[in-house]
């Protein structure tokens, strides 16, 4: 189905009005959000759509001089956000004094900054996670239901007030390594080798894999392919029985995290359907052992020696603002991987149980018959009708589920049309000043002067591919195209991984691929950094050059990445 067969009505969605795009939104700057919303987004998910507001919130908090935050619209169902830039010169350089003197507070302070709001997100976060819900009266459930719209907005005001100062610690960084020559290719080995809770998840995966290999039970874990064979095949056996209690143990403290889509409640998590996982553990069976000890210890060496022979060769003054830079870099780096554990995903996951049980509460009224149709609604129509079944429980459920059923079949057939629709990348117009704003050009890699060289693709070598540098080396071998989380399972050891996007639900992929090509990207995304701490060549961000791998690349064709210069090759088919 093409663009062309869609009604207006349907690219601008019925639900989330206040957020449909209308005629005056061509005059502003508006990009598919394809990191986290590569597929349309529910009803649901877009009135819980807060990382916006989370980016307006840190703006403001720092008194950011170059843009006010984000702002979005829904186009074909998908989230196009668009910068808030700041052009007016006055008001720039009145707030960057403020700004930065904030800033550098908070990257001087960073461990007790970060602890702080670690603190606060596990706390509100466990509060949610504690509750028992089906038992709550739904006078309580309606109040924890608010709660959770208040601690997932939260939880994304802390996301991008770490974000900014991390980013900008990084880009600090980054200036202070281009003054003495170093890429920014080539800097990230200063930043490797430190702890991130995405990286903890795939030890625990690989520890269960190692533990199926002690207990001699790799014939039985390899033989389960549903859910159902969990309890058919492992619970039978006394060995398989000691497994399984260790992997439902690792669901419950890694499980809160999605299988597909990142910022969408719609999807269902680990805890729900284990098989993303599971499967995971089975590849990882079939390549072997991952010596993750062997592996940090050499990442952190290459670490420990660059900067000791950078500083060999700067004068004193050079050499204290290096390491200034450094330590602030990396302190805050691992944010930019941690925040997915915390917020994409914890905080996702509380507010997808809290709605699955107000799901089920309407489901027994008659409402609808799956418990998934509640994402089909949206926040506030949901806590309206359960306040009106509160208030006189006849009338709420008489005066609703008739027109909440009615909308939800339609919406959803209007869902499943606009997935077939393949979106524009880019809507609106380019604005006259330039946009910086460090979240659009580090995460998506559209800085000002990619936007307005309008690529072209460059048809007289469709083998070719230009990208961002994301992680160096160089590699050879078979390409796995793999568009969503429905592909894990195929993704074989040893393989290249082409992908539209990665994120933490594709972390598991990265210690078992020797490389990584995206079509969307910069180099603070989640591709580009996973595949520097996994030590493995990355070219991110095609699309920026005009051209996407997935389109250009198919399953089985040999393939070269070369991360140090950004350029991937088909070699052979």
């Amino acid at each position: 189905m093409s663009n062309e067969d869609l009604k207006i009505e349907e690219h601008l969605v019925e639900w989330c009005p206040e957020l449909a795009f209308s005629e005056k939104d061509y005059q502003r700057y508006w990009f598919h959000d394809n990191l986290h919303n590569y597929q349309p987004i529910t009803p649901m998910g877009a009135s819980l759509y807060h990382w916006p507001w989370g980016t307006q919130y840190a703006a403001d908090y720092f008194t950011f001089p170059y843009s006010r935050g984000f702002e979005l619209t829904l186009y074909d169902g998908r989230i196009y956000p668009g910068v808030m830039p700041i052009f007016d010169p006055e008001e720039i350089k009145a707030k960057e004094p403020v700004f930065m003197q904030m800033l550098m507070e908070k990257l001087d302070n960073w461990p007790q900054f970060y602890k702080e709001g670690t603190d606060e997100l596990s706390t509100k976060l466990g509060y949610l996670k504690n509750l028992d819900k089906k038992s709550l009266p739904l006078n309580r459930l309606i109040d924890v239901l608010r709660d959770t719209e208040l601690i997932h907005r939260r939880a994304y005001e802390l996301h991008f007030v770490y974000m900014y100062s991390s980013f900008f610690g990084y880009m600090f960084f980054e200036g202070v390594c281009k003054k003495h020559n170093i890429e920014e290719k080539q800097m990230s080995i200063f930043l490797q080798g430190f702890d991130q809770k995405m990286a903890e998840v795939d030890r625990a995966l690989w520890s269960l894999a190692d533990l199926a290999n002690e207990l001699g039970i790799v014939g039985l874990v390899n033989q389960v392919s549903t859910l159902e064979d969990f309890d058919k095949v492992l619970s039978g056996d006394a060995k398989g029985q000691q497994w399984l209690q260790k992997f439902r143990a690792f669901l419950e403290t890694y499980g809160r995290r999605t299988t597909a889509a990142v910022l969408d409640q719609y999807y269902k998590t680990w805890i729900e359907d284990p098989m993303p996982p599971f499967q995971t553990i089975q590849s990882y069976i079939l390549k072997g052992h991952f010596d993750f000890e062997t592996h940090t210890k050499k990442i952190i060496k290459d670490r420990e020696d660059a900067v000791a022979q950078t500083l060999e060769k700067l004068g004193a003054e050079d050499k204290e603002e290096f390491l200034r830079t450094l330590k602030h870099a990396q302190w805050s780096y691992p944010f930019n991987d941690d925040h997915n554990f915390y917020i994409e995903q914890w905080s996702e996951a509380e507010a997808r149980f809290t709605l699955l049980e107000c799901g089920r509460r309407l489901v027994e009224w008659g409402f609808f018959d799956d418990v998934q149709d509640v994402f089909f609604m949206t926040i506030r129509e949901l806590e309206e009708a359960l306040k009106d079944v509160l208030h006189n429980e006849p009338v709420g459920i008489q005066f609703h589920k008739g027109r909440v059923r009615t909308m939800v079949e339609r919406r959803r057939i209007s869902f499943d049309k606009m997935s077939k629709v393949s979106p524009p990348a880019i809507v609106g117009t380019l604005p006259e000043g330039r946009i910086d704003d460090p979240i659009f050009t580090k995460i998506w890699g559209l800085t000002d002067e990619v936007i307005r060289a309008t690529p072209k693709k460059d048809d007289a070598n469709p083998n070719r591919f230009e990208g961002y540098a994301g992680a160096p080396g160089v590699v050879e071998g078979i390409a796995r195209v793999i568009l969503g989380a429905d592909g894990f399972a195929e993704v074989q050891p040893g393989e290249l991984l082409v992908a539209p996007f990665t994120s933490p639900a594709w972390t598991p992929l990265f210690s078992k691929i020797k490389g990584v090509v995206t079509d969307s990207g910069g180099m603070l995304s989640h591709s580009a950094i996973c595949a520097r701490e996994y030590d493995i060549p990355a070219v991110v961000g095609t699309i920026t050059r005009g051209k996407k791998v997935t389109e250009g690349i198919k399953n089985g064709q040999r393939i070269r990445i070369d991360g140090l210069n950004g350029v991937v090759e088909i070699i052979s088919e």
